[in-house]
């Protein structure tokens, strides 16, 4: 009977080892991926104005990497996650910095007496699109290099564009442009478009009520998170495919949510959600519905983005 026990135990022993070293194996050649803690960047008033602060994707890990008593607001990470867009008005005017994982290392890119307030890198790093005011009365779409020299303008419209962002082949970018929903040009809907990359064959993407915004690429390239409004009459997060079809209401819920952004692995999407009252970063699952509450500040935390994969250690 002992010797029967002993056989068993040490066929479950050596069952763990083979487990244990198959997956060593796996994960060696790059088959099995195992878990790593996520950052995520965002924007609160915790402090009494608008600061970026970075924390884990658990919500632990909170840091401060701005300090200053203008506006100043996360914008978006370097595709290699070692730099931080966010535009300041420090400087006297709205401009898009650069920053470090630390705060550190601060660059106004734009530096210009007009407004420059939403921008995102290309995903190979060299190019930076952005929304200027700096040739009218209307904000347009711009280029500049990632250091902030050879700046060219990108679109020329009458209307307002905001919240560009790259699709993942670096070939084309998403934004939000006013569009007239009378012939006189005094009413406007806010509808996402999205052309090459040249500027040329802009395209609408949705024609709904309200304004649609916030547009943020999944990392395999196929799908568009976005917010706004639903049938109930509050804002949402949607997620459409890449030609605007498909559109399917991911939060809907009564509360106002806005700034989705995708998790690195895909399987998340962070999110802002509250009331005039006060705004939270939250997060929720795609496969299981769950929504996580991972700022609970009295005071707003909003624009929540997940750090590029690459570089999180």
């Amino acid at each position: 009977m002992k010797e029967a026990v002993n056989r068993r135990m040490n066929v479950r022993t050596v069952g763990m080892c083979v487990v244990i070293i198959m997956c060593e194996a796996l994960h060696a050649f790059g088959q099995v991926s195992m878990p790593e803690m996520q950052h995520i960047l965002y924007t609160t008033t915790r402090d009494g104005n608008f600061e970026v602060y970075i924390m884990n994707s658990d919500s632990t890990g909170v840091r401060r990497l701005t300090e200053d008593p203008g506006t100043d607001f996360a914008l978006n990470w370097s595709p290699d996650g070692t730099s931080i867009l966010f535009y300041s008005d420090r400087a006297g005017n709205e401009d898009v910095w650069r920053m470090d994982l630390e705060g550190n290392g601060l660059v106004n890119l734009t530096n210009a007496p007009s407004s420059e307030r939403a921008a995102a890198y290309s995903p190979d790093g060299s190019t930076i699109v952005f929304t200027s005011d700096r040739d009218g009365q209307t904000k347009d779409l711009y280029l500049m290099d990632a250091d902030g020299s050879n700046v060219r303008r990108l679109t020329h419209n009458r209307v307002y564009c905001e919240s560009p962002e790259w699709t993942t082949d670096g070939t084309r970018i998403i934004y939000t442009m006013l569009v007239p929903m009378d012939t006189l040009g005094k009413t406007f809907n806010g509808e996402l478009m999205i052309l090459n990359a040249d500027g040329s064959n802009p395209k609408q993407l949705t024609e709904r009520e309200g304004f649609d915004s916030g547009a943020d690429v999944s990392p395999d390239g196929t799908r568009i998170a976005f917010y706004g409004r639903s049938e109930a009459g509050n804002y949402d997060i949607f997620i459409m495919n890449m030609d605007g079809s498909g559109i399917m209401n991911l939060t809907d819920d009564a509360t106002e949510d806005y700034s989705p952004s995708w998790s690195p692995d895909g399987q998340w999407v962070a999110f802002t959600s509250g009331s005039s009252a006060n705004y939270d970063v939250w997060k929720m699952n795609l496969h299981t519905g769950q929504k996580l509450r991972l700022t609970s500040q009295p005071k707003r935390d909003e624009a929540p983005y997940y750090r590029p994969i690459s570089q999180q250690r």
